[in-house]
């Protein structure tokens, strides 16, 4: 079966479907970032206790954990747990917090943090 027409692998109007597409995920993408953040908050959980403190300076808190001092450290609109007596130190190497939701947890201390957004914490997850 022969046929008189020739079809060219490509044409000038395949490229629509794919301009498309990154056309609408450089839309997304450039919207999602541009999104206000809102006031950003670090919340401190040591045992009982509970801390709620605004990210707008920075500074160092040290904080009493069940193996001594810990000390935490809030710098550009970041949080980080900069160092703990435990002996794992999993903590210290999770680094800087920057987004609501993002959370440090040392165990053996008994103290972690997480960053929330105009005081209320971010979901760790939406299903539908």
């Amino acid at each position: 079966m022969s046929s008189d027409r020739e079809y060219p692998l490509f044409r000038p109007a395949d490229l629509a479907i794919p301009l498309f597409l990154v056309l609408v995920f450089l839309v997304l993408g450039i919207g999602s970032s541009s999104a206000p953040r809102g006031d950003l908050f670090l919340e401190i959980h040591a045992g009982e206790t509970t801390m709620t403190v605004p990210m707008v300076s920075d500074s160092v808190l040290l904080v009493e954990g069940n193996l001594g001092q810990m000390e935490i450290r809030l710098q550009g609109g970041r949080a980080r747990i900069a160092s703990s007596p435990c002996p794992g130190q999993d903590c210290v190497r999770q680094g800087w917090l920057t987004r609501p939701g993002d959370m440090s947890v040392c165990v053996p201390s008994g103290v972690f943090i997480v960053i929330s957004c105009d005081g209320r914490s971010a979901p760790d997850a939406v299903s539908y």
